[in-house]
């Protein structure tokens, strides 16, 4: 049963982008909205993925603050990187397979599941500089920048795999060990301030890991029978929005002693959050759905502020640095970036 924080739909603005439309325009960059004429994005464009057409499995979706890009690995598509602010989308690497994608030190960590290993790319020549396998089938890769390592989900061996890298522009890749996670873990996210990271355990709960001490540091019930997608973090306001396997159902949690504050339901699929620091605002979208949300989260709970409708089957979302956020149009095999208006 869902528990509703405070939810204002009559406030909220509707705005639909005519995304089946702009399928057959011209202009990669002719969606809906107006063109600040200025050669970046307009509301609701769609970015094509050159070399993709028709139905694309996406997942993961990650921003490299260093590149300036979005990375969206595109699985048997391979890996693209995507300028957030003018959409120019450019093809990465000559493997066959990306999953999970994050940077660091200047390179692209890929992980590919079907061959159980980690590339490191480099996204100048996109050429695979290294690679190491990985102990069971990887999940999500994400950069550990204070312990300039890697973290590499791996939800069959319930845990995290540690993954240090060696000194120099190609780094070697260590011997790994492991973070267990008993029940999951799904999902991986950093806390900006780098100290901590979140994870959710498969059967419902919502897990915070010491970077340093690399180990679990506390465990909290969502309220939800199973867990899905990336925690996302509100450092500022100790606020994590955890989300659900089922009813695009996220829940607003105290990020320090794990109270649940809200819970909120944006459709019957699986739940896909995200949060942006510049407009302090969350996101949630379910897939199967086809509306994104925007959320206000305070401690007092969750208001509906806006939302967006989509394409119905989009397995990924994320917020830019620039205002936006984005997200994946299965069907048409690209992705779509929103502006947030605050």
């Amino acid at each position: 049963m869902l528990h509703f924080g405070l939810v204002i739909p009559s406030s909220a603005r509707l705005r639909t982008c005519g995304w089946v439309l702009a399928a057959v325009a011209a202009s990669v960059l002719g969606g809906c909205g107006s063109d600040s004429g200025s050669g970046g994005l307009s509301e609701g464009t769609p970015v094509e993925l050159p070399g993709l057409s028709g139905s694309t499995d996406f997942d993961d979706i990650a921003y490299s603050k260093r590149l300036d890009r979005m990375l969206v690995p595109a699985l048997a598509g391979g890996l693209y990187m995507v300028d957030p602010e003018t959409g120019e989308a450019e093809h990465v690497g000559g493997f066959e397979t990306a999953d999970s994608a994050d940077e660091g030190r200047g390179l692209i960590f890929v992980a590919d599941r079907s061959a159980q290993q980690i590339d490191v790319v480099d996204p100048r020549t996109g050429r695979i500089v290294a690679s190491t396998p990985t102990g069971a089938t990887p999940d999500y890769v994400r950069y550990i920048e204070a312990n300039d390592e890697l973290w590499v989900t791996e939800p069959s061996a319930q845990g995290i795999e540690v993954i240090p890298l060696g000194p120099g522009r190609v780094p070697m890749l260590g011997e790994a060990s492991f973070i267990p996670v008993e029940g999951g873990p799904e999902g991986l996210t950093v806390a900006p301030g780098g100290d901590s990271a979140f994870t959710h355990a498969l059967d419902g709960e919502l897990v915070k890991i010491g970077v340093g001490s690399r180990r679990e540091a506390a465990r909290w019930p969502m309220g939800c029978g199973g867990a899905h997608g990336f925690p996302q973090i509100d450092e500022a306001d100790d606020l994590v929005l955890a989300s659900c396997d089922a009813n695009g159902e996220v829940v607003l949690m105290d990020a320090r002693d794990g109270r649940q504050i809200a819970h909120f339901g944006v459709g019957e699929g699986t739940s896909l959050p995200a949060y942006s620091a510049v407009s302090d605002h969350f996101y949630a979208r379910a897939d199967p759905g086809t509306t994104i949300t925007t959320l206000e989260g305070t401690a007092e709970g969750l208001v509906a502020v806006d939302s967006v409708t989509v394409p119905e089957a989009g397995h990924c979302l994320i917020a830019d640095p620039h205002g936006g956020y984005w997200t994946c149009d299965a069907e048409g095999g690209r992705v779509l970036r929103f502006t947030d208006e605050g």
